[in-house]
């Protein structure tokens, strides 16, 4: 019996769908938002498609001769998707509304478009024998793409404030690598209309970029955008008298700690949570009481001690710049704070002594 050889591609596609299935199960289980985690999910679920059919070519692709549109409509439907992902991450706190998602009507109207177009040549039997239908929807495709993409610019101007503010350039870094793999991307289908790549080459290209996309997820975006993947602990609820409505803004305010990070800002206090919640100072103190068991400061400064360990392990930064960074007025309240929360200086944790 012969054993079945992989090819690199192959194994390459092969473990995008792992990856892929790994990150759906792991939102289905941690999804705290259902409406916030439904874009990232079809992301993925789509991305882990095109892998899959890349990988299942060789053994399945020719039980049907609709194997290559699939395969065509999985990967195109990326930048569209990735458009959608942008949106949401730039504006943290909301879901992309209904004007956003015409982006993806653009690829099944680049495969209606291909196949007006490719019916026109005599020769053509769709789907069997249709050479030109593959031109022509990797053109569509393209110029699907491409408007795609072309949309980023109506939320240039939050970019820019994304850039300015200090809890929004991990998000601003973010979206900018997202749309230079799907230009990427774009400019490596681009070149199977010449004949200076091989389509094999060309899979091998798109499925590294799309490896890229999934490592990216797995290390940043989660970081950067979990108010999708929050799961409010079971035993909380109800606790200390509190009411649905309790419960929604203590959700509220684990996102503006897990998403804007504003305990970063040394000045941001009680008062400056309760006018941007629009909710009385007394409100607030008692459902971080209840929620959190502990007051607005210790919550505040156990995030940044958090944050700070974190720094001091990875980075070579001084003690100095990491407490600014962290949200802490001075070097001196650092210390002090680092050393009540955790038992030893930032300096004995960097160097790991007990």
């Amino acid at each position: 019996m012969d054993h079945i050889r992989f090819s690199i591609p192959e194994l390459f596609s092969l473990l995008g769908v792992a990856q892929c299935v790994y990150l759906l199960v792991y939102m289905l289980f941690r999804a705290g938002d259902v409406r916030r985690a439904a874009i990232p999910f079809i992301y993925f679920l789509v991305i882990g498609a095109a892998f899959f059919l890349d990988f299942a070519q060789r053994f399945i692709g020719e039980l049907t001769a609709y194997y290559e549109i699939f395969r065509w409509f999985a990967w195109f439907m990326g930048p569209p998707l990735s458009v959608l992902l942008i949106v949401q991450v730039a504006r943290i706190r909301e879901v992309p509304g209904p004007g956003n998602f015409w982006v993806l009507f653009l690829t099944p109207l680049a495969y209606v478009v291909s196949v007006f177009l490719s019916l026109r040549h005599p020769e053509c039997m769709f789907p069997d024998r249709c050479e030109v239908l593959h031109e022509w929807l990797v053109i569509t495709g393209l110029v699907a793409g491409a408007v795609s993409m072309l949309t980023i610019w109506a939320i240039s101007g939050m970019m820019n404030e994304l850039y300015r503010e200090k809890t929004g350039k991990d998000r601003y870094w973010l979206i900018l690598t997202l749309i230079f793999v799907n230009l990427f991307f774009l400019a490596m289908e681009l070149a199977t209309l010449t004949p200076m790549v091989a389509p094999s080459d060309i899979v091998m290209i798109r499925t590294v970029l799309g490896l890229g996309l999934v490592y990216l997820a797995s290390t940043s975006l989660f970081r950067i955008y979990p108010q999708a993947l929050v799961l409010l602990p079971r035993g909380e609820k109800g606790e200390g008298g509190m009411s649905e409505a309790d419960l929604a803004l203590a959700r509220k305010i684990e996102r503006l700690l897990d998403m804007d990070k504003i305990y970063h800002e040394p000045s941001y206090g009680r008062a400056e949570l309760a006018r941007e919640l629009e909710t009385p100072e007394t409100i607030i103190s008692r459902i971080i009481n209840a929620h959190f068991g502990k007051s607005f400061p210790q919550l505040l400064n156990e995030r940044r001690v958090e944050d700070a360990k974190r720094l001091l392990r990875e980075t070579d930064a001084s003690v100095k710049i990491i407490a600014e960074e962290v949200g802490f007025n001075s070097t001196a309240s650092f210390n002090r704070v680092f050393r009540d929360l955790t038992g030893q200086s930032p300096s004995e944790y960097r160097s790991g002594k007990s």
